[in-house]
């Protein structure tokens, strides 16, 4: 009897630790591939008062929400303090993805560090996060081939590459020296534009030109500000251009300092528009495309940008590798990098481009 109890008792004991077990063999599988319900993501966005940083934000949150993840969504308003304040109260709470598209490349870097530390992926969105190991993953458009585009449209605009010797007047602007992306985008236009330049088919009356692609940042326009581009371009033209000399074309790296250059020609009362180019594809910029008042713009898809980047981290969270066949140096590492394709859309293709496309529709676009 005592070998039949102790039999039975035996039995009893395992059937207990049995489903103990296989209860603690789930929760392991949970842990090592996290349940969405789990998925804390937070993403930090420069502003949005610029038209691109809202729907950035929005689709992105759209898009991570789709994989049922918690997502945090915050503006910083164009204050660097605030961003950095965003962030580290993301690190804080223990988000678990960080998403940030920094105002300024290099002070993002102290926030980013200590989400790090409190165990988060950080990935870089639209713009490069400077001089720090923290930054894991980076998505953006190829940077270079947006002022590639930008300058070829000037180039083929004034005839140059067909041997029209001018001198053509052409002003430069750049992005704003707190992003990194800015030289990036200058150093597309700058090598195209720069051997005319030397050979003096290109000039600029206002000698707002620089010695060397090192020196871009002398004539950035802080923060890509519309007013600030505009008040530059009116000084500009009321100090050299105000006797009737032609301005042939602008060098704008992004629509608001688009806008701005059309503003400060429609108050000079002239009756032509120099070409003048832009990148964001914003509403009113298209706009002014579809009248004739700026000439072209650089069009990133931020679909897809927010796309591939809740892909990065879907991947992640999958356990598997995100797509970043590209790298970018950031002072410290070599950052792998996913690079998207931008689009040169002037007044010929708009429609085709961006309505067809859906990203605006016609009654937006002026059609």
């Amino acid at each position: 009897m005592k070998k039949w109890y102790k039999l039975i008792g035996a039995v009893a004991a395992t059937a207990l630790l049995l489903p103990l077990s296989a209860c603690g063999g789930s929760r392991g599988a949970t842990n090592s591939s996290s349940s969405s319900d789990e998925v804390t993501v937070g993403i930090s966005m420069p502003e949005q008062m610029l038209e691109r940083w809202k729907l950035d934000g929005e689709n992105l949150k759209e898009q991570l929400e789709g994989y049922g993840y918690k997502v945090t969504l915050q503006y910083a308003d164009g204050k660097t303090d605030l961003q950095t304040s965003q962030i580290q109260n993301m690190a804080n709470n223990g988000t678990k993805y960080v998403v940030v598209a920094s105002i300024d490349g290099t002070a993002t870097g102290a926030a980013v560090e200590q989400a790090k530390s409190n165990g988060a992926t950080v990935i870089a969105y639209d713009r490069l996060i400077m001089n720090t190991d923290a930054v894991d993953y980076y998505a953006t458009f190829s940077l270079t081939d947006v002022g590639r585009m930008q300058g070829e449209y000037i180039e083929k605009k004034l005839g140059l590459k067909d041997g029209a010797k001018g001198p053509f007047n052409v002003e430069l602007m750049a992005g704003s020296p707190t992003d990194n992306n800015a030289r990036y985008y200058f150093e597309g236009a700058w090598k195209v534009l720069e051997p005319y330049f030397k050979s003096g088919v290109l000039q600029s009356k206002s000698g707002k030109v620089p010695g060397s692609l090192d020196e871009w940042q002398s004539i950035g326009i802080d923060n890509w500000d519309r007013q600030k581009a505009q008040n530059e371009m009116e000084n500009r033209i009321n100090s050299f251009y105000n006797d009737g000399t032609k301005l042939d074309a602008v060098l704008a790296q992004n629509d608001a300092e688009a806008m701005g250059t059309v503003n400060a020609v429609e108050g000079a009362g002239w009756n032509y528009f120099p070409v003048i180019t832009g990148q964001d594809a914003e509403k009113a910029n298209v706009q002014a495309i579809v009248q004739g008042k700026q000439s072209m713009t650089v069009y990133k898809d931020t679909r897809e940008l927010a796309k591939a980047t809740a892909k990065m981290i879907k991947d992640l969270v999958d356990g598997k590798k995100p797509e970043a066949k590209d790298t970018f140096n950031n002072g410290n590492k070599d950052v792998p990098s996913q690079l998207l394709t931008p689009v040169s859309v002037d007044k010929d293709n708009v429609k085709e481009i961006l309505v067809d496309g859906g990203y605006i529709s016609a009654a937006d676009a002026g059609l």
